[in-house]
């Protein structure tokens, strides 16, 4: 007695550590057959598993039968005996399967020696109340053999056997959940880095799309120049998310960010132990983006050192992990930004020639926001538009002179100036329209600066109010009735007002 419970406690314990070591379902339960034939010592076993949407029992995992065999046995509802506990979910035992007519010998002619009976036992596996498919074994009798707690173990087995089959349910619905994810924030991803979708309709700008378009579904090294904050990335993104490999990774890395012993282990990884506090073998940027593309953000900055590494890695597309020796096939894209004059830096001895003529493959200049003059207001009412939306705000305009400040202004850092000076502007708006007095001070200095002497406060209310004004007339389409009643005031002293400043006249 004390020897069969360890013999069920050790199948149990199999069966429980199958459960535990995958999440594949047809591992586990190809590892829970493997326990049942082990522990008692089947001549076949079989975990069917019932479609709810056919209403056709198929083996799921089966053994002592051809894999291709397998694949053709299926059971109705109700067909056979493992139909038939299906059906109504109460198991059956066969003691002699020579003497049962329901025995459909499906899986084919048991062989056994003269004289041996074979019993058939099948249990159904039930979760939530409902018979989702079955568990059946043979097995040769003996005469010390207990049917009951046979059945009563393989009970237990079905048991964990559903709840493996929930297990994988809830995976398998997570895994389709996070591929919609996926799917959905690739589409997010490619429409938002869009060649149509970025802004901007200057000639520069033009020019800027049609060679994006050009190179974006080749492999060339593409090489983005150009002034800080003009929004290279911006560039490199577009390249990628409209490429052939727009679905594979794209990994960026900004090479002023690290010291070059970290960087080149950014880059390429390192072997356990290469270097002190490496307790672990780690893939660089390089594995990371395998397939897809990799962005090297101010090129200009690596030292020579890597640079050699990564003209190797251009030219013959492989590298070594830091401390190992193993060679890595390489199959990523480049893309790579500087702000620098990369010719400049070849004369000072601060960047390989070599390097800088694989680099060079495809360049794109970015231009900087001063020769984008029509650029400035499409900016800066697309930033206006997030921000609003960011910070539940209805601003929906910018006033006459605060564009006329950003349109004059000089922008030494570039977009990403223009994009700070309105984050700030709706930040500190608290009507419907951005206002001159909303804009940063280097705005109010340019505007100071055009001016012979500071503004007198007189001067300053006039200008708030010709501005009030101004706005008004234009909200309403310069309706001078309904321009009076927005501003609180009779339409006799806003046309009094009106003359005064000279409003119409102006252009």
């Amino acid at each position: 007695m004390v020897k069969k419970l360890a013999h069920e406690v050790e199948l149990l314990a199999d069966v429980a550590k199958a459960f535990a070591e995958s999440l594949h379902l047809e591992t586990t339960l190809e590892s829970i057959l493997h326990a049942l034939e082990a522990h008692l010592g089947l001549e076949r076993g079989a975990i069917t598993l019932l479609d709810a949407d056919s209403e056709m029992i198929s083996l799921k995992v089966a053994h002592g039968l051809s894999e291709a065999c397998a694949e053709q046995i299926t059971y109705r509802v109700g067909e056979g005996i493992t139909g038939l506990v299906v059906q109504s979910g109460q198991e059956v035992v066969v003691p002699d399967i020579r003497k049962d007519p329901r025995f459909l010998a499906k899986t084919g002619q048991r062989s056994r020696s003269k004289g041996q009976k074979i019993a058939f036992f099948c249990v159904p596996i039930k979760l939530e109340g409902k018979t989702i498919g079955a568990i059946s074994v043979d097995r040769t009798v003996r005469p010390s053999d207990d049917f009951e707690a046979y059945v009563r173990l393989l009970e237990v087995v079905a048991t964990m056997v559903a709840q493996a089959v929930k297990l994988n349910k809830l995976v398998e619905s997570d895994r389709r959940q996070l591929r919609s994810q996926n799917e959905q924030l690739l589409r997010e991803l490619k429409n938002r880095f869009n060649i149509h979708n970025m802004v901007g309709t200057s000639n520069a700008m033009i020019e800027v799309y049609r060679l994006i378009e050009q190179v974006a579904n080749s492999n060339a090294t593409v090489l983005i120049r150009g002034e800080s904050g003009t929004g290279k990335d911006l560039i490199a993104h577009a390249i990628h998310y409209n490429s052939h490999r727009a679905k594979k990774p794209f990994v960026k890395i900004n090479c002023t960010a690290l010291p070059e012993t970290l960087l080149e282990s950014e880059l390429f990884g390192h072997e356990k132990g290469a270097f002190t506090g490496a307790a672990e073998r780690k893939p660089g940027r390089f594995e990371l983006a395998d397939g897809g593309t990799i962005f090297l953000d101010e090129i200009g900055d690596f030292s020579l050192n890597l640079q050699v590494k990564l003209l190797r890695v251009i030219q013959f597309k492989e590298f070594e992990r830091v401390g190992g020796y193993e060679t890595i096939k390489s199959n990523v894209r480049i893309i790579v930004a500087t702000n620098k004059n990369l010719e400049e830096e070849i004369k000072s001895g601060l960047f390989r020639e070599d390097l800088y003529y694989r680099i060079n493959v495809f360049p794109i200049y970015m231009p900087p926001l001063r020769d984008r003059t029509n650029d400035v207001m499409l900016l800066a009412d697309f930033f206006l538009e997030r921000y609003a939306r960011e910070n539940n705000k209805a601003i929906n305009r910018i006033s006459t002179p605060a564009i006329e400040m950003l349109t004059s202004y000089h922008w030494p850092g570039n977009v990403r100036e223009l994009e700070n000076c309105i984050e700030r502007a709706v930040l500190l708006c608290n009507e419907d329209v951005i206002r001159s007095d909303h804009l940063p001070p280097s705005l109010q200095m340019v505007r100071k600066s055009n001016q012979s002497d500071a503004l007198s406060l007189p001067e300053k209310v006039a200008n708030l109010e010709r501005e009030m004004i101004v706005d008004a007339l234009k909200k309403t389409s310069g309706c001078q009735r309904r321009a009076a009643a927005e501003l609180g005031v009779t339409q006799r002293i806003l046309g009094y007002k009106v003359r005064k400043y000279d409003i119409l006249k102006r252009p």
